[in-house]
């Protein structure tokens, strides 16, 4: 008899808003420090901090994702988190508002736009493309002309998806100062 081997865990979302006091800014700040607070834990995925207004009043909404309910459990009874949250009361009115999974599709943290996609693409193109071009393409002049891309793109699509594009990424999330 074959063990059933269970599937890694789901990623756990808590996603809450709260309605500031007064300008929304310290509310906002507060929000930040509470997504900086939650990537340095352990099992962190992702945060997303979304903010609306309407009626003069600025409501602030947090995600944050982890890998499992353990991790999520430990971010909840962190000592970070609890200071954290002794300090919204001064800034919000009211208890947080938890959404349901029916509400996820608002949550979903955009992309980076069309724009920095294809440059940091071309950027990690660039280097690979010209070495091959460089260093390899001229001892292949007399391949035809179909063998010499399909060669060119299985050196190409697998060192910018495997290796610059990744290298590429990580390095602006250190010059930006954030946790990839």
């Amino acid at each position: 008899m074959t063990p059933v081997v269970a599937p890694d865990p789901l990623p756990v979302s808590v996603l809450t808003a709260r309605t500031a006091r007064g300008p929304g800014g310290a509310l906002t700040d507060w929000a930040q420090d509470l997504c900086r607070a939650a990537a340095t834990m352990p099992g962190h995925l992702a945060t997303h901090i979304g903010e609306e207004s309407a009626d003069g009043r600025t409501t602030v909404h947090v995600g944050v994702t982890f890998a499992s309910a353990e991790d999520l459990l430990r971010w909840e009874r962190s000592p970070a988190r609890k200071h954290l949250l002794d300090e919204v009361a001064a800034l919000a009115e009211g208890e947080p508002r938890t959404f349901s999974v029916d509400g996820l599709h608002q949550w979903t943290p955009r992309g980076p736009s069309k724009l920095r996609t294809t440059l940091l693409i071309w950027i990690a193109l660039f280097p690979i493309a010209l070495l091959m071009n460089l260093l390899v393409m001229p001892l292949l002049e007399e391949w035809p002309v179909a063998a010499r891309t399909l060669l060119l793109t299985a050196v190409l699509v697998p060192g910018v998806v495997l290796g610059t594009l990744p290298l590429l990424t990580a390095l602006l999330a250190a010059w930006r100062g954030r946790p990839r």
